[in-house]
């Protein structure tokens, strides 16, 4: 086309500087096109290379709290001090289906990319962009693992760092890896984080174990967890998992069948009780609670067998009912398989504090260490069982000790004594071991709980003056019941992310140890442990005691005709025994042992309040013979019959016995055989005879004068008593700080 111009000339319209501004801007247009998106790549690769992944991104979340009985079944559950519940798992803990389902909804090209799908974010931007809202995302697993690290608002700049990230994330891990700990950390739905949790709440059993439709469902809970929970929209949930289900056939990672199949499962989902609310952990919960808190975020493997547990339950929750009307509110009981010290049973019931844990709670212990006590004195030949001791009036810096029934049974062998829980007889053994090497004693053998010094102690040690927990009992009559062999043990196991480490804890002092939660134990090389001095017989490795010395112990507390008057299937079970109860009947406690179990009950109130009917023979006697009768299914096995090393002669014994505790002390008034008249013209209660005893020069001792086992009157050595006295024959004793007597015995006419 040509035009005219001014001067007449012809021009043409087209000019050579149009054509080349164009050139210019495609040329430019190129370069944007292909600059920009590879300056962008460059920066992205740098940044991804060079700009430092923060530690804390990594950090895990606290885990939930779940412990298993010895079978491996979960018996409690404890949400993450969060609230959250999560239960983190490795890849053999993953249904195979889940780990496929969730690629097919979520990240198709999950094993194709290296973090970021282009092809995906630049087609989902296109799509969001042609409807004018969000439709879809681009972002892969590995993008939203990186969310669910550092949840940041959805915006370019956190979106362009996110995928950085993802890139660098990459590079750090597997893609099993990541898409593990992506199904750890997705949710699922209210407080349910992780494909394990949700695997325990909504179906109740293990991921591992889940079915195809179940994986499924789980699978597309994390794209709306609230929106579509299973229990809650049931209609919605099941519409999303057929999509789910539609994916994996579209990848080829399941087939018409499969898919026609778990389509037709119907979805009737709820949220499943945890096993301490199905009674699973009935009685133990208190115990559990304090493991829980002990090692939050594990998965511990406890000892504790179901039924044990609930038989125990079942019997501390009767005899309760029957002590109701006497004002008794709490109970604990231990039940241990002897020989390898595992704890079978922890009973811990309380209507006031129902969470206090009183298998670990330290009470008065009664009687219930006399057993070691003379077990010591066995062992370093200071007696025998036959040995004669002396059940008289005695007192011990200024502690005049006395028995239930207020009555003393003069001589007696030691046997005796020990089956019958004298108290003098056991103070006056105490004395010639020594507080301090009997306490040490006790502490080789798991009572940890007695930190105080001997001094403190002192010969009522013997009679009460101790406290220890019913698992510290439980592990010291159960070392007795093996012969004094000692097994170190451990509290837990632990098995979250397939570390199976064990927890181990010394005992000793205030530490932890078997004696303060017998969950689970080990037999490692035994290693020596002080105890009491012994000569002769050589213990076994790692023994406390010499075998001879804990089987005459046993045997004296094992009496068959003094068990069925208690219990008839106890005595079936040649079952050692023996009862304590605290002085001002505030505790009653029963141990007792077969070379098969071993139960420890406590019986009392958890404010201290007392009751009378808190008396060992009564209250937890009954109740843990019967116990221990029922769970021991293993043949009768009596304890053996064993020869002491050093000389039995009961003569010999008890006369070298006596001599070390009666010396020093001389009654002068009144003579031994002596005879008395009262006079019948003064008045009976205006009549005294003389009480005196010799005394050396500048004496000061305190003498307890008992008149027929009946205290009457305490006085510094040199002060005269006046007793009143009554017609008949009596018995007049003298007794010292140290245990030395003098006695006459006269009579009143």
């Amino acid at each position: 086309m040509t035009v005219c111009g001014p001067d007449g000339k012809i021009k043409s319209s087209s000019r050579p500087g149009g054509r080349k501004r164009w050139r210019r801007i495609i040329q430019r247009s190129l370069a944007i096109l292909i600059l920009v998106p590879s300056t962008c790549w460059l920066v992205f690769t740098i940044a991804a290379i060079f700009l430092p992944y923060p530690r804390s991104f990594e950090t895990i979340a606290a885990s939930s709290t779940i412990l298993e009985d010895r079978a491996g079944e979960p018996i409690a559950m404890f949400a993450a001090p969060d609230g959250q519940w999560r239960i983190p798992l490795d890849e053999n803990q993953i249904s195979p289906h889940l780990l496929q389902a969730i690629v097919a909804v979520e990240d198709s090209h999950f094993r194709e990319h290296v973090g970021v799908d282009w092809k995906s974010i630049i087609g989902a931007a296109f799509d969001d962009l042609h409807h004018l809202h969000i439709r879809r995302g681009g972002s892969t697993i590995t993008m939203q693992l990186q969310h669910l690290r550092d949840p940041q608002p959805r915006t370019f700049f956190n979106k362009l760092m996110q995928t950085i990230r993802a890139r660098q994330i990459e590079k750090r891990a597997s893609k099993q890896q990541i898409l593990v700990e992506y199904l750890n950390r997705a949710p699922f739905g209210g407080n349910i984080g992780g494909a394990g949790a949700a695997s325990w709440r909504y179906f109740g059993r293990p991921c591992a174990q889940l079915s195809l439709s179940e994986a499924a469902l789980l699978a597309g809970l994390p794209q709306a967890p609230n929106r579509l929970r299973p229990d809650r929209f049931p209609a919605k949930a099941q519409a999303r998992r057929d999509h789910v289900l539609d994916r994996m056939f579209i990848c080829g990672m399941i087939d018409r069948r499969q898919l026609d199949e778990a389509k037709g499962e119907p979805v009737n989902v709820v949220v499943h009780e945890l096993p301490q609310d199905s009674g699973a952990a009935r009685g133990a919960l208190p115990t559990l609670l304090r493991l829980a808190g002990e090692h939050p975020g594990q998965m511990i493997r406890t000892t504790l067998d179901r039924d044990v547990q609930s038989q125990a339950f079942a019997a501390a929750s009767r005899q309760l009912r029957d002590l109701s009307s006497s004002g008794i509110w709490a109970a604990a009981i231990v039940v241990l398989d002897t020989q390898s010290a595992e704890c079978l049973a922890a009973v811990s019931m309380g209507d006031r504090s129902p969470w206090v844990d009183l298998t670990h709670r330290p009470r008065s212990t009664g009687s219930t260490l006399k057993p070691f006590i003379y077990a010591a004195a066995f062992d370093a030949g200071i007696c025998t069982p036959q040995t004669v001791l002396d059940d008289s009036p005695a007192a011990w810096s200024g502690y005049v000790p006395a028995d239930y029934d207020r009555k003393f049974k003069g001589q007696i062998s030691a046997a005796e004594a020990l089956a019958d829980s004298r108290n003098i007889p056991a103070m006056r053994v105490l004395a010639q071991v020594g507080v301090e090497p009997a306490i040490g004693l006790l502490n080789s053998v798991g009572f940890n709980s007695l930190t105080r010094s001997p001094h403190n102690y002192g010969l009522s040690l013997a009679i009460g003056g101790a406290d220890a927990t019913p698992l510290e009992m439980a592990r010291a009559y159960a070392t007795l019941a093996r012969g004094g062999s000692l097994i170190e043990s451990l509290e837990v196991q632990s098995s979250f992310n397939a570390l199976h480490s064990l927890l181990r804890y010394s005992g000793g002092g205030l530490g932890w140890g078997f004696a303060q939660a017998a969950l689970i134990t080990k037999q490692p090389p035994p290693q020596p442990s002080p105890g009491v001095p012994r000569e002769g017989e050589n213990p076994l490795p790692g023994a406390v005691l010499r075998e001879s010395s804990c089987w005459q112990t046993l045997r004296a507390i094992s009496n068959p005709a003094r068990t069925q008057s208690v219990c008839h299937e106890g005595a079936e079970k040649f079952v050692a025994w023996k009862t304590g109860t605290s002085s001002g009947h505030h505790d009653a406690w029963c141990a007792a042992t077969t070379r098969h179990r071993t139960v420890i009950v406590w019986l009392g109130n958890l404010d201290g309040e007392a009751s009378a009917a808190l008396i060992g023979q009564e209250a937890a006697a009954p109740l843990a013979l019967k116990l221990i009768a029922a769970l021991d299914s293993q043949p009768a096995a009596p304890w053996p019959d064993m020869v002491p090393i050093q000389d039995s002669n009961p003569h010999h014994m008890a006369a070298s016995f006596r001599s070390a505790n009666e010396p020093h002390l001389s009654m002068i008034s009144p003579r031994p055989g002596q005879e008395c008249v009262l006079n019948d013209d003064v008045p009976a209660d205006r009549q005294r005879l003389l009480l005196k005893l010799a005394v050396a020069e500048n004496e000061s001792r305190r003498i307890w004068w008992f008149v027929d086992s009946r205290l009457i009157s305490t006085s510094k050595i040199s002060e005269p008593v006046w007793w009143a006295p009554v017609v008949g024959a009596h018995e007049v004793r003298a007794v010292d700080e140290a245990g030395h007597a003098a006695m006459a015995r006269i009579v009143v006419r």
